[in-house]
């Protein structure tokens, strides 16, 4: 059975998961989280991704990134705006096998064009973050060796394979992960791993790219080390990126400007509204299972609501059909992203009007705007912490 298309809309943040099969501790060395903490940030700078906030723990990854619209200087067509969101989805006519003779007169159709591409000082400065300086230089020589040759279609089609893989990010996510195998994998310098690494797909959820909710999510990506009880405080483990923020190491100033273009303000700032964040404690009494029963329950009040009766049951105002704002279950914001992920998917992560904003957008196959899925994204309401000094 084919695979379901996942989520993706053009200058979109993502909240991600990736997890080490069988859940093993294959991430526990320093100098491998050493390794795969820079391979987040160099992958990101090929893909043209932007990593608000990242960690990486003993056997899995959490990111926060941004994944642009492609730079105007960039299109091939100066009217047309490449579809580089969509290069990880296909049309429902390949979603089912097309078996020879089938009779159903469905075509598969082709992939997107490409639409846009890089010069080649570009390329060389994307490709050497990834591959190293000298091997990304012999690349680009042997581009100019075919076009001297008379092959300059060969050259351009392996500029155009290099381009597909930006500005998506189900094909950031096959970088980064290919060259993190790579580095277990590989005979040399390899950790005598051998076989799959990963779980299998990662997971992603839609994120609102407002200030409250970006924050939140950066918090929860964060804290999580405290939360597994391998870190005193989110500062205390190095192989996060708010953690990077406050050192003084090659990758510091990156991590320091992407927390201000996340949250709109200066550095200090950001650092205390994360710190405000780190220092709300989430509750121990709400698991994923009653949170549930919570998004089924408002979801079922504004069904109702539509369809013009009386709402009846807990949560609502004495004498009217309207629930009272006040009765609606705050949580942390963190919880409720857990059990986002957990029971719906990963699909949305912010207000109802932000997923239908988002179903908006997706091509024909996926739920429509008005179903079950997007209205539970309002069961709950987000409260950011009150502002701290840094």
């Amino acid at each position: 059975m084919a695979r379901r298309n996942r989520v993706s809309v053009p200058d979109a943040v993502y909240h991600i998961t990736t997890r080490i099969a069988h859940r093993a501790l294959l991430l526990v060395g320093d100098g491998v989280k050493d390794a795969v903490f820079r391979m987040i940030y160099d992958v990101a700078l090929f893909s043209g991704v932007e990593v608000f906030a990242c960690c990486v723990m003993e056997n899995h990854l959490h990111l926060l990134v941004h994944v642009p619209r492609v730079p105007a200087e960039y299109w091939t067509d100066e009217a047309a705006e490449p579809d580089a969101y969509a290069f990880g989805m296909r049309p429902p006519e390949r979603r089912r096998p097309m078996w020879p003779g089938s009779g159903d007169g469905a075509v598969p159709q082709p992939r997107p064009a490409v639409g846009f591409m890089l010069d080649d000082g570009e390329l060389l400065r994307r490709l050497a973050g990834i591959y190293g300086g000298e091997r990304a230089e012999r690349r680009v020589e042997g581009w100019r060796a075919l076009e001297e040759a008379g092959c300059a279609a060969r050259a351009q089609a392996d500029r155009e394979r290099l381009c597909r893989r930006m500005y998506n990010v189900s094909q950031f996510m096959k970088t980064l992960k290919e060259r993190i195998t790579g580095l277990f994998n590989s005979p040399r310098g390899g950790v005598g791993h051998a076989g799959a690494l990963w779980e299998g797909r990662f997971r992603s959820g839609v994120v609102e790219r407002s200030e409250r909710v970006m924050a939140v999510v950066a918090g929860y990506v964060e804290y999580n080390p405290v939360k597994a009880g391998i870190a005193e405080s989110p500062a205390a483990w190095r192989w996060s990126s708010y953690s990077c923020a406050l050192g003084d190491g090659p990758l510091a100033g990156t991590c320091r400007r992407m927390y201000e273009r996340m949250l709109g303000c200066p550095w200090g700032e950001a650092r205390a509204r994360m710190e405000a964040i780190f220092a709300d404690r989430l509750p121990d009494d709400l698991s994923p299972e009653s949170l549930r029963e919570i998004c089924e329950h408002y979801a079922e009040m504004d069904a109702r609501r539509r369809r013009g009766s009386a709402v009846e049951g807990p949560g609502v105002a004495d004498g009217g059909g309207e629930p009272a704002e006040e009765s609606h279950p705050r949580v942390r914001a963190s919880q409720a992203i857990r059990v986002t992920l957990r029971v719906f998917g990963g699909a949305f992560i912010g207000s109802a009007e932000f997923a239908r904003r988002t179903l908006s957008l997706l091509p024909r196959g996926f739920p429509a705007p008005g179903t079950r899925s997007a209205r539970m994204c309002a069961a709950l309401l987000w409260e950011l912490p009150p502002r701290r000094a840094a």
